[in-house]
């Protein structure tokens, strides 16, 4: 079954973006990669997804640094989940209050994650 969701996902892992990927095509989601949070940006300014999955640790600029931007991307309105091997309490709580919808620690569990995506769109 096609879906018109597109994803995003911004991670430096090129297995967690693969699997990610493959996962949510299968799934029927329209998936996008970016490696960094610069390549994100450019997708992003190519075609507003619906979702992004958003890893925290990359070089230059972390998914931190990312959410922070929200505003000026003028995607606000768009869900981020975190998928993040720092799953501290301080981490999950960070995201949140930087704007993120959900967290989902590392390693991926692919149910969990087709599960939570389903939840954000309802």
């Amino acid at each position: 079954m096609k879906n018109t969701k597109q994803i995003l996902i911004i991670d430096d892992s090129n297995t967690a973006l693969l699997l990610m990927e493959f996962a949510l095509k299968e799934a029927g989601f329209d998936a996008v990669v970016a490696s960094s949070v610069k390549e994100g940006i450019v997708e992003i300014g190519k075609t507003k997804p619906d979702l992004i999955l958003l890893d925290l640790s990359m070089p230059d600029m972390s998914g931190y640094d990312f959410l922070k931007m929200k505003p000026e991307l003028k995607i606000e309105n768009v869900p981020v989940i975190v998928v993040s091997a720092y799953d501290s309490v301080e981490s999950i709580e960070m995201t949140r209050q930087l704007g993120a919808v959900d967290f989902i620690a590392k390693p991926i569990r692919l149910d969990d994650l087709m599960k939570r995506i389903r939840l954000v769109f309802g």
